[in-house]
C-alpha cells in the first residue's frame, strides 16, 4: 500500500499565486551539479549581509571619523543582524521556504522589517550625530530597500545585485578607484543567482542599475 502525503495547503497556494519561472526545484531540492555548488558559494560570499559588512567596514576605515566604529555597530545591528535573526525566526517556523527567500511572496515582511531596522539607526544616528557618510550610506540602504520592496509587489529584482552594485559604487567613491574584486563580483553574483534559476537575467540587471542610480546619487551628495 502506498502513502500519499499530502501537500500543505499553504504551500499549494503559495505556488499557484507566483509566476511559472518562479517555480523551480531548488525550492526543496539543494544544488547536485559541480556548477551549481559553485554558484551556491558565490551567491552564499556574495549575499546582501556579507557584502553591507564589508561595504561599512571599509567606509568606517576609509573615514576615520571619530565614533564611526561605534556607529557602524549601530547600523550592524539594527539594519543587518536585527533583520536576519528575524529571516532566522521565520524559517525555524516554516514561514519561509529558505534563507534566500526564494519565494517572492516570502520577501515582503523581512524588507519590512528591514526598513524598521534601518530607520531605528538613522533616527539614532541623526540624533547622535553620526558621521555624515555612515549616515548617508544608511539612508541610501533604506532607500534601497524600499524601491525594492514595491518593485518586488510585483517582480522579484534581485537583491544581490543590487546590493553588489551599490557597495562598489559607494566604495569607488570613497577610494577614488573602481575596487576591482567587487567590480568583478558583480557579473559572478548575477551568473550565479541565474544558474540557481532565482532570478532571470533581466532582474539582475535591473537590480545592478537600481543599486549604481542610488549609491551614485548618495556619493554626489556626500562629495558636493
Amino acid at each position: 500500500m502506498t502513502i500519499e502525503r499530502e501537500t500543505p495547503r499553504a504551500t499549494l497556494e503559495a505556488l499557484a499565486a507566483i509566476t511559472p519561472e518562479e517555480i523551480t526545484v531548488d525550492a526543496i531540492l539543494s544544488p547536485n551539479s559541480w556548477s551549481e555548488r559553485l554558484a551556491h558559494y558565490i551567491s552564499q560570499i556574495g549575499s546582501p549581509p556579507v557584502i553591507a559588512l564589508l561595504g561599512l567596514i571599509f567606509t568606517i576605515v576609509t573615514i576615520s571619523m571619530p565614533g564611526a566604529w561605534l556607529w557602524g555597530a549601530c547600523y550592524l545591528l539594527f539594519a543587518v543582524i536585527f533583520p536576519m535573526l528575524y529571516i532566522l525566526w521565520l524559517v525555524h517556523k516554516g514561514q519561509v521556504t529558505d534563507l534566500d527567500l526564494h519565494l517572492r511572496e516570502q520577501r515582503s515582511k523581512p524588507f519590512l522589517v528591514t526598513m524598521l531596522g534601518a530607520s531605528i539607526a538613522l533616527l539614532l544616528m541623526l540624533l547622535g550625530q553620526a558621521p555624515k557618510p555612515i549616515i548617508l550610506l544608511t539612508c541610501a540602504a533604506l532607500i534601497q530597500t524600499l524601491l525594492i520592496f514595491f518593485i518586488t509587489l510585483r517582480w522579484k529584482i534581485s537583491v544581490h545585485t543590487s546590493t553588489a552594485a551599490g557597495i562598489t559604487i559607494l566604495l569607488w567613491s570613497l577610494s577614488g578607484h573602481p575596487p576591482t574584486p567587487l567590480v568583478i563580483s558583480i557579473p559572478l553574483i548575477a551568473w550565479s543567482r541565474i544558474k540557481l534559476r532565482r532570478h532571470t537575467l533581466a532582474q539582475t540587471v535591473a537590480g545592478m542599475l537600481l543599486g549604481i542610480i542610488v549609491f551614485a546619487v548618495t556619493a554626489w551628495i556626500m562629495f558636493s
